[in-house]
């Protein structure tokens, strides 16, 4: 077993003996259960100099790392700017370590201190999990004496969402990431411990039926956070999916400057010439105290349910 802090930083050998620089960072691609190192980011004091493929690691050790006679290196050098990244495939130095992490299993919102890293028969290295316990911290810091009074906690690759920026676009491209294998609580827990554009891009993503499910079993203030997040046809959506007996969530009243004014009656702004747009969530004309437009400011409703949606008429 191997952990990424220490396997990075060595030195990376050339096949004719020559060091042409230190591994700064391994890559994966998503996709399986437990994704493999797809390639290597090798860099000098300059910054950042190859992106080598896998295939062409003749040696893998913690003490270094050696190539395999590829040839001349100039394929693989990088480029200023952006390093060439494949859609579903991740910096794991970058994008996963010291970064806050998701356990959709435990529940937990916790930091990233160190990855595990596994070998496979064919000689391949296969990222298993993270560790998140306090050994991880003390190891990294040089004090493995005090490292080894603190447990180690490792959250399995298959069990987490990550929260970089980087992670959770491609954890929300990847079919088989947590994320799309949550029931309704499961992701009523990830909606609630994620920041709301990560909330509200995991709703449009998962489409309106599992979002109502999710948002019904969240925290009533958690759920109208993620509904006043939306755009007004994409709550309209989760709401017409919301289940029997859920209650409405806080309806949204505009500001007089909207430029889609509010429904016919409401006593606050001038009324549209037209029916309502599509923002207009379904049943609020006679239930809600307030209107529905594009502002979508907080306006609580007047009846309330058993999941505790809404308050009595005024501002919520």
């Amino acid at each position: 077993m191997l952990v990424l802090s220490r396997a990075t930083g060595q030195n990376v050998w050339a096949a004719d003996g020559r060091v042409i620089g230190k591994l700064r960072d391994l890559t994966a691609r998503l996709g399986v259960e437990h994704p493999v190192v797809y390639r290597l980011v090798i860099g000098s004091r300059r910054g950042l100099t190859y992106l080598v493929p896998w295939t062409a690691v003749a040696t893998f050790e913690p003490s270094e790392v050696r190539l395999r006679d590829v040839g001349p290196l100039d394929p693989f050098l990088i480029g200023r700017g952006e390093i060439p990244l494949e859609p579903d495939e991740l910096l794991l130095v970058r994008d996963v370590l010291d970064t806050q992490i998701i356990d959709v299993v435990g529940h937990r919102l916790s930091r990233v201190a160190d990855v595990v890293i596994t070998r496979l028969a064919d000689g391949g290295l296969e990222v298993a999990a993270v560790d998140v316990g306090g050994a991880a911290v003390w190891r990294r810091l040089g004090l493995r004496w005090l490292s080894e009074r603190f447990a180690g906690r490792a959250v399995d690759w298959h069990d987490l969402h990550l929260t970089s920026a980087r992670g959770h676009d491609v954890h929300l491209a990847t079919t088989t990431a947590a994320v799309h294998q949550l029931d309704a609580q499961g992701l009523a827990e990830l909606l609630t411990r994620v920041d709301l554009t990560s909330a509200t891009e995991v709703v449009k993503t998962v489409g309106p039926v599992r979002a109502a499910g999710a948002v019904a079993w969240a925290h009533p203030a958690v759920g109208r956070r993620i509904m006043l997040g939306l755009e007004p046809h994409e709550g309209a959506k989760v709401i017409d999916e919301l289940p029997e007996g859920a209650g409405e969530p806080a309806c949204w009243r505009s500001s007089p400057s909207s430029d889609r004014g509010c429904s016919p009656g409401c006593p606050t702004t001038t009324p549209p010439a037209s029916p309502p747009t599509p923002c207009w969530v379904p049943g609020t004309a006679t239930s809600c105290s307030g209107c529905c437009c594009s502002r979508r400011l907080p306006w609580s409703c007047s009846t309330t349910s058993a999941r505790g949606w809404g308050s009595s008429p005024g501002r919520a």
